[in-house]
C-alpha cells in the first residue's frame, strides 16, 4: 500500500481488490476460450484436408505443416488409431492414449482438449484432438500438441501492471504445463501443496473446486501480502487461479481514485528522479561525481526530499546535507544497524511499522518503504515516507543501499479530508448510513467469540413540529446537539450514525441487554435535559433496541427489529425505549 489508511478504509479497499481480481480471472477465462476456438478451427481445417487424402501419412503431415506457417502454433502432430488408441508422433515415438478423455470424445465425433504427460517426462503437454472423416466415417483421430510458447499466451495476466501471474490446475490441484510462470511458484507441483506451505487452510478451496464455485482470499507470501481468486475454466474439471500482489484498487468515488492516482504518480516520479541520480553516481567516472552531487543537491532542495546512501560492508549510513534543513536536527542513523533500534522522534504508533522496515533494510531485502509521523525540531508532527533500494555484489550479497526521505504531510492531510467527506454526515459530523452499515457488518465478520452487541434506533419526537414552529435553524441545531450528545454518551469503540432526517442510530459493542437498556434510558434523559436555543423547544426521543445475535446477524436484520421496537414506543407515549423480544 502507498498510504497507511485506517483499518476501516483498508477493509473497504480489500473488498474492491477481491472484486477486481475475480473480474480478471473471468477475463483470462474468456480469452482462453477465444484462443482455443481459433486453434480448433485451424485443426478442423487440417483434419478436413487429411480426410480427403487416401493416405494421411506422417510424411504428408510434416510437408503440409512446413508449407503452412499458420500451423506453427502446434509443436507436432500425430494420428491416433481408432481401434487401438495408439498414437505415432512425427518423431517416431508411440504413445497409448486409448484411455484419454480427448481421444474417447474424438472417436465419438467430438473435438476435445486434454493434458497429457509421457511416462518419465518432466513436463506435460496440452493436446487437442479432432476426428478425421472419410466418406462420413471416422477413420482416425488427429492429435495436435500445442506449442509451449502459445500455451503460455493462453493464460495472460493483463492487469495489475503485470505484477501477478496465472495458473491453471485440474480439480486435484495439479498445476498444468501451460500455466503462466512465476519465480515463487513451482508449476510442476500442486496448488494445494503450495498453499499448505503458506499455512493456508485448503479445505474450503477443495470443497469449492468440487462444486464449481468461485472464491477469493489473501495470504502471506513471505513478507508480502498476496491475493488470489479462482474460478472454473469451463473446460474439463480445470480451474484458473489468478494471483496478484498487494495492489491498491478502490471504487469509493471518482475523486478518491483521481487523488490516489495523482499521489502515486507524484511519489513514483520523485522516486524515479532519485533512482536516476543514484544510477549516475554509480556509472559516472570519478571526474563527474562532483557535478552530479551538485545536481542532486539542487533537486533535493526543490523537491524537499533527502537522499541517503548505506554501505553494508562498512556498516555506514550517510544522509545528504538537506536533512538538517528539512527537519532541524541531525540524523540519529549513522550505521545501517541503527535501524534495528526505536527512533526517538517517531510517534509511538508508527514505531512498529518503521522497525519492521528497518529490519528489512538490515537484512538486505531488495526494496522497502514506510510512511511514518515524525516530530520536527519545532514540535510539529510531519508525515514522511522512507523509500530504499539495495544493490548486491556478484555473489548476491547486499553491497549498498540508496533511497530518499520524502515529505508527504500535505498528501496525508488531503487523504484524511477526503476520507471524512466520504464517511461523515455533513451536518452532524457522525457516520453517514453507508459508512455506518459497512462498519457494523465488518464488526460481525470479525466476531470470533460469544460477545453480544446492541443496535439502538433513535427518532426525535415531534421533530416536524419543531421545524415548522421554530424554523429550520433550530431544527438543524437540534440535530447537531443530538449528535454531540450521542457521541458523549458512548465509548470510543462504539459507532454513532445519522441515517437521514431526524433518525439516528447507535451501535454498542460487547454489551448485554441490561447495559443496552441502561444506555438507552441515559440517552433519553440526557436529551430531555439538553438546552436548546429556545426555552420553549423541548426535544425528546424514542428508541428501539435490537441485540446481536439474538435479533439478527447483520445490520439489515437488526435495523428491521429495532424499527419495530421504535414504533411501539411511538404508539405508547414516546420519550422512552423498547427492547424487542
Amino acid at each position: 500500500m502507498i498510504f497507511d489508511y485506517s483499518w476501516r478504509c483498508k477493509c473497504f479497499i480489500e473488498e474492491q481488490t477481491y472484486t477486481a481480481l475475480r473480474k480478471q480471472a473471468e477475463t483470462v477465462r474468456n480469452d482462453f476460450w477465444q484462443r482455443l476456438e481459433g486453434e480448433f478451427t485451424l485443426l478442423d481445417s487440417f483434419s478436413d484436408y487429411m480426410g480427403k487424402e487416401d493416405d494421411f501419412s506422417l510424411e504428408k503431415i510434416r510437408d503440409f505443416k512446413d508449407e503452412n506457417s499458420f500451423l506453427q502454433v502446434f509443436e507436432k502432430f500425430a494420428i491416433a488409431d481408432v481401434e487401438t488408441g495408439l498414437v505415432e508422433f512425427e518423431d517416431g515415438t508411440y504413445v497409448d492414449i486409448s484411455q484419454k478423455k480427448a481421444y474417447i470424445n474424438a472417436i465419438r465425433g467430438e473435438r476435445d482438449i486434454d493434458y497429457f504427460q509421457h511416462d518419465g517426462a518432466d513436463m506435460g503437454k496440452l493436446i487437442l484432438a479432432t476426428p478425421i472423416y472419410q466418406e462420413n466415417r471416422i477413420t482416425g483421430v488427429l492429435i495436435a500438441v500445442l506449442n509451449d510458447a502459445v500455451a503460455e499466451k493462453q493464460t495472460p495476466m493483463v492487469s495489475f501492471e503485470e505484477s501477478g501471474f496465472v495458473c491453471v490446475t485440474d480439480q486435484q490441484g495439479n498445476a498444468l504445463r501451460f500455466a503462466h510462470p512465476y519465480e515463487s511458484f513451482d508449476l510442476q507441483g500442486n496448488i494445494f501443496a503450495y498453499f499448505d506451505a503458506k499455512n493456508v487452510n485448503t479445505g474450503e478451496m477443495i470443497s469449492d473446486m468440487g462444486n464449481d464455485l468461485i472464491n477469493s482470499f489473501s495470504y502471506d507470501n513471505g513478507e508480502e501480502k498476496w491475493y488470489t481468486a479462482y474460478i472454473p475454466l469451463g473446460i474439463n474439471d480445470w480451474y484458473i487461479f489468478c494471483f496478484a500482489p498487494n495492489v491498491l484498487t478502490t471504487g469509493v468515488t471518482g475523486e478518491f481514485e483521481s487523488m490516489e492516482t495523482f499521489f502515486i504518480i507524484q511519489m513514483f516520479l520523485l522516486f524515479g528522479v532519485a533512482c536516476i541520480f543514484i544510477y549516475f553516481l554509480m556509472w559516472r567516472a570519478a571526474t563527474q561525481i562532483k557535478k552530479e552531487n551538485e545536481c542532486l543537491k539542487t533537486a533535493e532542495e526543490v523537491a524537499g526530499v533527502v537522499s541517503f546512501e548505506g554501505n553494508y560492508q562498512k556498516d555506514t549510513f550517510v544522509v545528504s546535507d538537506n536533512y538538517f534543513k528539512q527537519f532541524g536536527r541531525s540524523p540519529v542513523w549513522h550505521k545501517i544497524s541503527d535501524f534495528g533500534k526505536p527512533h526517538p522522534f517517531i510517534l509511538k504508533e508508527d514505531q512498529e511499522a518503521f522497525l519492521k522496515m528497518g529490519q528489512s533494510l538490515i537484512a538486505g531485502k531488495e526494496t522497502g518503504n514506510v510512511q511514518y509521523r515524525f516530530f520536527g525540531s519545532d514540535g510539529k508532527i510531519q508525515w514522511n515516507q522512507f523509500v530504499y533500494r539495495v544493490w548486491y555484489d556478484r555473489h548476491g550479497r547486499p553491497k549498498k543501499c540508496y533511497g530518499m526521505i520524502m515529505p508527504i504531510d500535505q498528501q496525508m492531510k488531503e487523504i484524511s479530508k477526503l476520507q471524512t467527506q466520504v464517511e461523515k454526515d455533513p451536518l452532524t459530523g457522525v457516520l453517514n448510513r453507508m459508512a455506518f452499515e459497512f462498519y457494523v457488518n465488518h464488526c460481525f465478520k470479525e466476531e470470533l467469540g460469544e460477545q453480544t452487541h446492541a443496535l439502538l434506533l433513535l427518532d426525535l419526537d415531534n421533530f416536524k413540529q419543531i421545524n415548522d414552529g421554530y424554523g429550520h435553524v433550530l431544527g438543524d441545531y437540534a440535530l447537531i446537539t443530538t449528535a454531540e450528545l450521542l457521541k458523549a454518551c458512548v465509548r470510543n469503540s462504539d459507532f454513532v450514525g445519522r441515517l437521514g432526517g431526524d433518525e439516528f442510530v447507535v451501535f454498542l459493542r460487547n454489551v448485554n441487554k441490561e447495559q443496552a437498556a441502561n444506555k438507552a434510558g441515559e440517552i433519553c434523559e440526557a436529551l430531555e435535559k439538553a438546552e436548546m436555543k429556545s426555552n420553549e423547544a423541548i426535544v425528546t426521543c424514542s428508541i428501539g433496541i435490537a441485540c446481536f445475535p439474538k435479533d439478527g446477524c447483520n445490520f439489515s436484520e437488526l435495523y428491521g427489529r429495532a424499527d419495530q421496537g421504535l414504533y411501539k414506543v411511538k404508539g405508547s407515549g414516546k420519550n422512552s425505549f423498547y427492547m424487542v423480544d
